[in-house]
């Protein structure tokens, strides 16, 4: 896409007409809206319209008679509520994780002490309630909830960060 002196001469035209830069883009045919404004501000027409004039789209014909054709303009009524997405079904595996384990002793959150498991069982905000079991070692969390707060990586996992680190080390060799 080129700038001619006619493209100018009909840019400025829509312009001044008030004509969207997007209005602007579509009579041209084979330029975007941001190489409409990037054209406007080196021509230094972008402050040169009133604030007050509501910009408008192009009723003239399109860029086609250039043998250009772009794809049609798929407009949304907003008026029309938008249908809220189904709710995605519950896993059992979450409701069971959030359950207190048998032989615990669940507690707010905030009164539990250290070596007590800090996985959370029910409650909300302030009401929150932690499992309160003791933890494993060099952890927050007990046995039972361990596993489902920190997932095991697996071969191909610990195979591609081994190569991640041996190549990180070549690098640091060289």
């Amino acid at each position: 896409m080129s700038w001619t002196d006619a493209r100018i001469a009909q840019l400025r035209r829509l312009w001044t007409a008030g004509v969207s830069a997007a209005g602007i883009a579509e009579a041209l045919g084979d330029v975007s809206r941001s190489a409409v404004l990037g054209k406007l501000y080196r021509l230094d027409l972008l402050g040169s319209r009133k604030p007050a004039s509501p910009p408008r789209r192009y009723e003239g014909p399109s860029g086609a008679h250039l043998g250009l054709r772009r794809a049609p303009i798929v407009r949304r009524d907003l008026a029309q509520p938008k249908a809220a997405p189904p709710e995605p079904p519950s896993a059992p595996w979450r409701e069971q994780a959030f359950t207190p384990l048998p032989g615990t002793l669940p507690r707010p959150w905030l009164s539990r002490a250290s070596g007590e498991c800090a996985f959370p069982v029910g409650g909300e905000g302030e009401a929150l309630v932690s499992c309160c079991a003791a933890v494993r070692p060099r952890s927050a969390y007990c046995p039972g909830h361990h596993p489902i707060v920190f997932k095991s990586a697996g071969p191909a996992d610990l195979a591609a960060e081994r190569q991640r680190w041996t190549q990180q080390a070549e690098r640091w060799a060289a």
